[in-house]
């Protein structure tokens, strides 16, 4: 009987260690994530545009990724000047300049 009381303990403890770390993993993965509207200008690429947004934590080729994704482009699809786009942007409060635009720039 002791054998299964001490096995039902252990268990319990790894079952409340995996939980704990699934919940913090969650947690710390979740970052708020806001969006920033751009008008395009000439000469503007999804590259160029993505290049305003990424840290160097990030992967570009991923930004202009989750950019397509949002704002339902494929990849033979052009954007123009004046064509509007959602940035998604990680909340961090650093301001940083760009061409004409004022955004928060994640970190």
């Amino acid at each position: 009987m002791k054998n299964f009381h001490f096995i039902a303990m252990v268990v319990g403890i790894m079952l409340l260690v995996f939980v704990w770390n699934n919940y913090s993993a969650a947690s710390a993965n979740s970052k708020s994530i806001s969006y920033q509207t751009v008008s395009v200008k000439p000469g503007d690429s999804v590259w160029s545009i993505a290049a305003n947004f990424t840290t160097p934590k990030d992967d570009i080729r991923n930004v202009i990724i989750d950019i397509k994704k949002i704002n339902g482009l494929s990849n033979d699809v052009a954007i123009y000047p004046g064509q509007t786009l959602k940035i998604p942007v990680k909340a961090t409060n650093t301001i940083i300049e760009t061409n004409d635009v004022r955004v928060t720039k994640a970190r």
